[in-house]
């Protein structure tokens, strides 16, 4: 027996994950720690600060009449006391409801998909309950605990159960194993609520005896508590039956409640939203109704009051409650409800945060359970006189525990212990595990009693355990990582290699473990690398007749740095001549498929779009043809320059496991580069993006536009025709090549949300990009991004009612605020133009009209520029207005320091200006400290506000005056091809020639002896003599007239032996004088019959090639009739049209962004003008000094732009207000994260052996990261599979210093 040991790299790295994991194993530890606590200090809290309350307000209810009392001169102010702290009550219990409310109106308006109306016996049986509930609490409040001390108050929390414990008893099943005995408990738990309901009138005799007998109000309140406490403690508990019915169980009514239950998941936003306002109006109407009742009664004995006097107290109690804000005593009634409703709110917040990381038991169920026994150790200190303040809090009446009373204490002591126990039992449901899925979080609008907090929170349908287990996430998975790459730098294409082999070895390590060490790995997935490469021939020169082609230099490139990258155990590749160019395969160190698709422009149609399209159509509709369900199987859309990790993958396909209606996922991509400016800017700017704008829309609802650099796309969502017939598609309008060509990522994911559904956003996956390094390129690229950006998102706009109605995760909220977002980037460049002019009047003591003058010329200048001189000319224009602005605005920083340090005025510290850009600086280090593997982004934030003007202002008028020039911009320096193509003449003497290939090409074949030829997989020969190309070098793709006739023959009606493109394969690809592959014809193989069908049809369908001379646009498409095989047809081109549209387009655009942002400055300039003119009068009526003088110059100055106006307010809270709720979903965002990172692991503190437990058993299916083990492969029985485990673990160490 051989005994395989891991290599030295799968040693590294499990390592590396039994370190990974217990850093998460300690931070989760702490994050218990602080979880118990901080439940158990805030329920104690809570409840505490709710008797102290209901103490308050009884100890003002019974001043009026007490007989020390009597002669108060105003015996009306303890009224309005009780009154204040009654309306603390009731805000208190209001908190909740307004939550529960908002959600539930978010809900309805924005998740269409998440609720649906009642019937209306379901509603109206919810409504009753509901109801029922909130006059319980009313009564519970406002009679029982304001006649009863403090200590009996707390225990008889314990008695709020009766309902459900009945309900229990009564769903019981037949088949359920030991029903007698869990039966005989929930009796016993039955009457053990029921004694805490009748147990008042066996002690009420004992009390009124002990008190004082002529205190007429206690008598009175005696007297209500016969009825008001049954009632209350049976009221409350009725409104907590969800947990206890179900559609199961052997009674007819306990079944029907059982399937409204079921019902309510999909009706509660829609029930919530009219029940929480409801039991707001019933619960003050009560306790106003119960108050007046009382008062009535007792204060004729005190002051004859009338029912208006009581209102009149009502409502300046409401004043005095608004007044305590400005108390300085914590005890007022403002700040303990402050207090109360803060302590509240983190309990359920905490408790949500324990059950959805794992730690219900211990760190949820535990600590509720003990909150009670903490109050009466409280209870139990104040006897003892050890707190004096707790004594004064808690303590209602000082004659309450005396020696007398001893007895009833312990009575009632002993029957608090049975309820104590009863209701462990009822609520037993706590303490088994409760998995919180994001979809019930979201529907379950039902949140906490303020009042009753760790009852309701006992009770909630939040902390029910789930016994619904999702199999769609285990199910195997395939993943196509399809690169789309064209003239990459060999330090780009070193970058997307290392990530290939990283996602290779992982695959590899990964299979290994679950062949070999039988290790169940939920990430186990197939993987094959497709790399299309545009525009991967150039004409060989060395021929001299221009009639063969060669792969170009980038690909030859490609090729030497994946030899060049110690990967000694790669085999040789294999070479196949397609219809569209070449392909070339790979099978890597970890057994896994590598794919280069050489595509060449003469043969199929060439831009990123395409390729796309060609990937789409191979990998899903024609690859995975046979698959069942294409729900896991992802394409993984990746750019030629990006680098990532494995991990950033399973990541991204965990989310869309969770997530079924995600069919895109996005992660965080950093930019990278040479150090430089340029640079510097684009890490800033892409930190606050995905810092602010990705999670807010991936939390309201989707993001607008999956970066194609790295995306996983759910294969099934690709089937559907309405999105693929659009993408595919050609341009034909104007709006279609700036929509459509120069974003076409972002038209992709347009399509994706018209259709209805969702995309998702991941901040835990990451990947880097490499970023445009120069002026030029930055500048080239964004015109094509702020286009589309702006195509796009207005497609929305006008779509915007279609996208509501099919988008369940779109809501009128979302279109809101997009539309501000796109409206405050239109006024942005007006904005930092107007902040141009202010500044360099304060700075420079310039007028502010000559301030005007001077950068409106600038602007006037370069706008210009734009339009009559070459791209060349702009950018190196744009660039010294970038230089200038930089300078104006370094200057403007130095002053502003200077004059923070004492040289300015207080009030100009002040303005509304200064405090919006502090409170933003101050939101950007916050987001940057809960980022904080990128808090040195912030370092690039000095960059980013210099390059702001040049960025955000100089950059719109860039891209909206070159909206006519389609090209793609970046790399656009590299794309010329070294060989020299043919001339015009030559291509026109190549199509004469094309009448008589087909009699050329018959007699070919009959000669085979003297034409080389190449097998293929099955043995088969073809013909290598090279055809005649059509040259397209200097040519661009644009649109295309296609014939009615053509377009009305499917695919599927060409005959396999009929096609033209059968006989039109790329075997004029003379691979003898390649550079990087003439040593490779051994492996040369051509593709089967049915790839190469497919292909042909494909092309001669979708993908024919688009070509355009300088003044006429032709398309040139092969004829179906095989007696025309080499005839060339030729359609006139509509380039005249688009160009024309274009710079139509393009003159309308201008116009109307110009005019905007001019009437936006005029408005705002106008504004400040009328300030200036008010603020000089001021000056010459007060001051008779000359106006020119220096200092009141600049007095002036800073005056006039302290100045603020409506217009301004406007846009600084506007702008504020989207700040605000991007940080906000941020919050939310890292939140929700830290929990998936929590509930990956599991603590298990009582297990004898850890290391010998399963790694895969230890953490959750639904993960982030699953980090599993690699067990040694010891006791193989047979050698072939020994050794086939060490070849595998041999060809991961080749590559393990990627």
């Amino acid at each position: 027996m051989s005994v395989i040991q891991p290599s030295h790299s799968v040693t590294e790295h499990r390592l590396a994950l039994t370190v990974t994991r217990q850093l998460i194993v300690r931070t989760k530890l702490i994050a218990c720690c602080v979880t118990f606590i901080a439940i158990l200090l805030t329920g104690i809290v809570s409840k505490g600060a709710i008797f102290f309350m209901i103490s308050s307000m009884s100890n003002e209810w019974t001043q009026p009449s007490s007989g020390e009392r009597v002669q108060d001169p105003d015996p009306y102010k303890h009224v309005v006391r009780f009154a204040c702290w009654m309306w603390s009550l009731f805000f208190s219990f209001a908190v909740p409801e307004l939550f529960g409310f908002l959600q539930s109106l978010h809900i309805c308006v924005s998740r269409r998909g998440c609720w649906t109306r009642p019937r209306f016996v379901d509603f109206t049986i919810v409504f009753l309950f509901e109801t029922a509930q909130a006059i319980g609490m009313a009564l519970l409040l406002g009679s029982v605990f304001t006649g009863l001390s403090v200590l009996h108050g707390i225990l008889i929390t314990n008695c709020l159960y009766l309902v459900p414990a009945l309900f229990n008893f009564l769903s019981r099943k037949p088949d359920e194993p030991k029903r007698a005995a869990k039966m005989a408990t929930d009796a016993f738990a039955f009457f053990a609520q029921l004694s805490g309901c009748l147990h008042w009138t066996f002690i009420r005799d004992t009390t009124a005896l002990l008190s004082n007998s002529y205190d007429f109000s206690f008598i009175q309140r005696q007297r209500m508590l016969d009825w008001t406490l049954p009632v209350s403690l049976i009221l409350i508990s009725i409104g907590w039956w969800e947990n206890h019915v179900d559609k199961g169980a052997p009674v007819g009514f306990i079944k029907f409640l059982g399937r409204i239950k079921e019902n309510m998941k999909e009706t509660r936003p829609f029930t919530q939203i009219f029940v929480s306002l409801w039991k707001l109006l019933v619960f003050v109407g009560t306790m106003l109704i119960l108050a007046d009742v009382v008062f009535m009664t007792q204060e004729e004995h005190a002051f004859g009051a009338t029912s208006d006097l009581f209102l009149l107290a009502i409502k300046n109690g409401f004043i005095q409650f608004g007044n305590s804000l400005t108390s300085v005593d914590w005890t007022s009634p403002f700040y303990v409800f402050i207090i109360q409703s803060t302590a509240s709110f983190f309990f359920y917040c905490f408790g949500t945060f324990a059950c959805k990381i794992g730690v219900q038991r211990s760190c949820f169920a535990l600590p509720v359970v003990l909150i009670t026994p903490s109050f009466i150790c409280m209870w139990a200190v104040t006897q003892f006189d050890l707190l004096n303040l707790c004594h004064d809090c808690l303590s209602t009446d000082a004659q309450y525990f005396t020696n007398e009373n001893y007895q009833r204490t312990v009575i009632l002591l002993c029957l608090a212990f049975v309820w104590f126990l009863s209701q462990i039992w009822i609520t037993l449901h706590i303490w088994k595990p409760a998995e919180i899925s994001e979809q019930s979080e979201t529907t379950d609008t039902k949140w906490y009693n303020s009042f009753v907090i760790d009852q309701s929170m006992s009770l909630s349908p939040h902390c029910h355990p789930s016994t619904a287990i999702d199999e769609t996430g285990s199910a195997a998975k395939t993943v196509f990582a399809v690169v789309t790459m064209w003239h990459e730098s060999t330090e780009e294409i070193h970058n997307i290699l290392k990530s290939i082999f990283r996602m290779d070895k992982d695959q590899c390590k990964r299979r290994v473990a679950s062949d070999y060490d039988q290790v169940i790995d939920p990430h186990l997935y197939r993987y094959e690398t497709h790399i299309f490469y545009d525009d991967a021939f150039e004409w060989d020169s060395r021929d001299g007749v221009h009639s063969s082609r060669v792969v170009n230099h980038f690909v030859n490139d490609f090729i030497a740095m994946l030899h060049s990258m110690n990967c000694t155990s790669l085999d040789p590749p294999t070479i196949s001549p397609t219809p569209y160019g070449g392909c070339i395969t790979w099978i890597l160190p970890g057994k896994t498929k590598m794919a280069v698709h050489l595509k060449d422009k003469t043969k199929i149609r060439t831009k990123k779009r395409w390729s796309q399209l060609m990937y789409i159509e191979y990998l899903i509709r024609h690859e995975m043809a046979n698959c069942i369900d294409l729900s896991n199987v992802f394409l993984l859309s990746l750019d030629g320059d990006m680098d990532f990790r494995a991990k950033s993958v399973h990541i991204l396909v965990d989310l869309m496991n969770a997530q079924r209606d995600v069919v895109i996922a996005c992660n965080r991509s950093h930019p990278t580069g040479s150090a430089g400016a340029i640079v510097w800017y684009q890490m800033f700017e892409y930190a606050i993006g995905f810092w602010l704008l990705k999670p807010s829309e991936d939390l309201l609802g989707s993001i607008l536009c999956a970066p194609g650099c790295f995306s996983l796309i759910r294969a099934n969502v690709l089937l559907d025709e309405e999105i693929m017939t659009k993408f595919n598609a050609l341009s034909e309008k104007a709006h279609h090549m700036i929509q459509r060509d120069q974003g076409e990522d972002r038209w992709l994911c347009t399509l994706l949300i018209k259709r209805g559904y969702r995309l998702a956003y991941s901040a835990s996956s990451y990947a880097y990009t490499h970023c445009p390094e120069t002026f030029e390129e930055f500048y080239n690229q964004r015109r094509r991004w702020v286009l589309s950006i702006m195509a796009n998102t207005i497609d929305v706009f006008l779509n915007c009612r279609q996208i509501v109605k099919m988008n369940p995760n779109i809501s009128w909220l979302y279109i809101v605020f997009q539309a501000v977002l796109l409206t405050l980037g239109l006024l942005c460049p007006g904005s930092i133009f107007l902040s141009l002019v202010n500044i360099s009047a304060i700075t420079f003591l310039l007028n502010p009209w000559i301030s005007l003058a001077s950068h409106s010329v600038l602007i006037l200048i370069f706008i210009v520029t734009c339009f009559l001189a070459p791209t060349r000319v702009q950018l190196m224009v744009a660039k010294c207005l970038s230089a200038l602005y930089g300078l104006i605005l370094g200057i403007v920083g130095i002053n502003s320091a200077v004059s923070i340090s004492g040289y300015a005025s207080v009030e100009s510290y002040w303005s509304i200006h200064n405090v919006f850009f502090l409170s933003l600086v101050c939101c950007i280090f916050l987001m940057a400290c809960l980022h904080l593997n990128e808090i040195h982004c912030l370092l690039a934030g000095p960059i980013y506000m210099l390059l702001t003007p040049s960025m955000s202002m100089l950059l719109f008028f860039y891209a909206i005056i070159n909206m006519n020039v389609v090209s793609w911009g970046t790399r656009d320096s590299n794309s010329t091809e070294r060989a020299t193509p043919p001339t015009t003449e030559t291509l026109k003497k190549d199509i004469e020639n094309y009448s008589n290939i087909g009699n050329n090409y018959n007699e070919t074949a009959d000669g085979a002896d003297t034409v080389p030829q190449i097998s293929n997989e099955n043995g088969q020969t073809f013909n290598t003599t090279h055809e005649l190309s059509i040259d397209t070098t200097s040519y661009q793709s644009w649109e295309m007239e296609q014939d009615a006739e053509d377009s009305a023959v499917p695919s599927s009606s060409i005959p396999a032996d009929q096609n033209p493109y059968k006989t039109r394969d790329s075997l004029n690809w003379n691979l003898k004088t390649e550079v990087e592959l003439s040593k490779q014809l051994s492996n040369v193989k051509c593709l089967s019959d049915e790839d190469n069908s497919y292909w042909n049809n494909l092309i001669a369908q979708k993908l024919f090639p688009v070509v355009d001379s300088n003044k006429e646009h032709k398309v040139f498409k092969l004829s179906y009739n095989p007696m025309h095989y080499a005839q060339a047809r030729f359609c006139y081109s509509i380039q005249e049209r688009i160009s024309i549209d274009l710079i139509r387009l393009r003159n309308l655009s201008f116009t109307l962004f110009i005019s905007i942002n001019s009437l936006f400055v005029a408005l705002l300039f106008g504004m400040q003008v009328n300030s200036d003119i008010s603020i000089l009068q001021g000056l010459n009526n007060t001051n008779s000094s000359s106006y020119n003088d220096t200092l009141e110059f600049t007095k002036f100055n800073d005056d006039w732009v302290s100045q603020t106006n409506p217009m301004h307010i406007v846009l600084v809270v506007l702008a504020g207000l989207m700040i605000a709720i991007q940080f906000v979903a941020l919050l939310i965002s890292r939140t929700k994260n830290l929990i998936r990172l929590l509930s990956s692991v599991e603590l298990k503190f009582f297990r004898k052996n850890l290391a010998s437990a399963d790694g895969a058993n230890g953490l959750r299916l639904s993960n982030k990261v699953v980090l599993i083990r690699f067990n040694s492969a010891a006791n193989r029985n047979e050698k072939n599979s020994a050794s086939n485990h060490q070849t595998d673990l041999g060809q991961i160490s080749t590559i393990s210093q990627l």
